[in-house]
């Protein structure tokens, strides 16, 4: 990992910047946001979107734009579903269907475990320079230090619904239908780290 006090970023996926612009597109139609991303300096993202993984402040910078241009509630939707998206295209792309299918069929708390696990192992593809983890024992939460969707900023709610529809998504879809994942602390807000309740259904 890169050194953050170098000012140096890590990579991260391209996805959190085209589902994010895709989400954008959904909403306000592409018109809108071409108009919103000449406005912000990304023009670019107009014309083609990343294909390799991309340094993170540029989703942060995208993220704070959104934020600055449309608020903290259009702010927590729009990275929602941009977190679904995202999510929708791992399970097509990314997580092999003979996988998938063993996660469906084993108790729920050893599939989510199971699930956990294989994101912990790629987890800097979407933390960067920060840090995953999670406890599965009680109540399943997942902690990311250092989040790069709201690294630096301030909101008096939770922002980082990116990583909420990501993982409530693939967790309905591969583990337990009924499941909820909700931030309920925030390094916006000024705690030591974002954290995610994962709330099972089936229990």
């Amino acid at each position: 990992m890169d050194d953050i006090a170098t000012n140096t970023y890590g990579k991260i996926g391209p996805n959190s910047i085209i589902q994010t612009v895709a989400a954008l597109k959904e909403r306000y139609g592409e018109g809108k946001t071409a108009e919103f991303l000449v406005k912000v300096g990304r023009s670019d993202l107009t014309q083609k979107l990343p294909a390799e993984m991309v340094d993170e402040q540029e989703f942060n910078d995208l993220v704070r734009s959104i934020q600055a241009g449309f608020g903290n509630q259009e702010l927590t939707q729009l990275l929602r579903r941009s977190g679904e998206l995202t999510a929708a295209y791992l399970l097509k792309h990314r997580i092999p269907v003979p996988i998938q299918w063993i996660l469906r069929i084993l108790p729920v708390r050893s599939g989510l475990k199971m699930l956990l696990s294989a994101i912990e192992k790629n987890a800097w593809t979407f933390v960067g320079t920060g840090s995953y983890r999670f406890t599965i024992e009680n109540h399943p939460k997942i902690t990311i230090e250092r989040c790069v969707s709201c690294r630096g900023m301030s909101a008096d709610e939770p922002i980082c619904a990116f990583y909420e529809g990501t993982f409530q998504t693939l967790i309905r879809t591969l583990v337990d239908q009924k499941a909820t994942v909700k931030e309920t602390s925030c390094s916006a807000n000024g705690a030591s780290a974002c954290i995610y309740e994962v709330r099972l259904g089936t229990e």
